[in-house]
């Protein structure tokens, strides 16, 4: 054979070899341990004088076809009894490769837009806000998976125009049903 003849068929077999072995792409279905029923313990401002608790239950199924992941919680605050339900919507932007989640909350006139990533190797997701939510205020998290039938989500906020510190303002913990 002459060498033309051999690149082409060792590019031939490259190529083969990719479509036979595609490189994992990500979709909503990566994220399918968040499916089910939770007990959900949710300490607003860790540590600090207004600490207070929420306890109640979340539901996340698949929603539209199964493109996004719909997350329902329901919680009672401990310091009023004042029932709380927001949800989260959760997708795969391919464009972006990241995760987008929108949550909404029944008693706050703003949702706030996140991208989660996927860190595989950590079990965690890492959650960030690509522009300023509320205001002034930037906020990131983690949601560890590493027990997959308890998720700890901790949440910082910073406000950058005044200082670049970010203090811990939410850490949530839900328990599978």
């Amino acid at each position: 054979m002459k060498r033309k003849e051999l690149n082409v068929l060792a590019l031939t077999g490259i190529c083969w070899l990719f479509l036979l072995n595609p490189v994992h792409s990500q979709s909503i279905k990566d994220l399918d341990f968040l499916i089910g029923e939770w007990d959900v313990t949710e300490t607003i401002y860790p540590g600090q004088p207004k600490e207070y608790q929420e306890t109640g239950t979340r539901i996340c199924s698949y929603y539209l076809d199964g493109s996004f992941i719909k997350c329902e919680s329901e919680t009672i605050v401990s310091t009023s009894g004042r029932k709380r339900t927001y949800a989260y919507y959760i997708n795969y932007d391919k464009k972006e490769q990241c995760f987008r989640a929108t949550n909404f909350a029944h008693d706050f006139p703003l949702h706030g837009q996140f991208q989660w990533y996927l860190d595989e190797e950590n079990e965690q997701i890492i959650a960030i806000t690509p522009k300023n939510v509320i205001e002034d205020r930037f906020f990131r998290a983690t949601i560890s998976y590493a027990d997959k039938d308890r998720l700890v989500w901790d949440g910082w906020a910073s406000v950058f125009q005044e200082d670049k510190a970010w203090v811990q303002i939410f850490s949530d913990v839900a328990t599978r049903k």
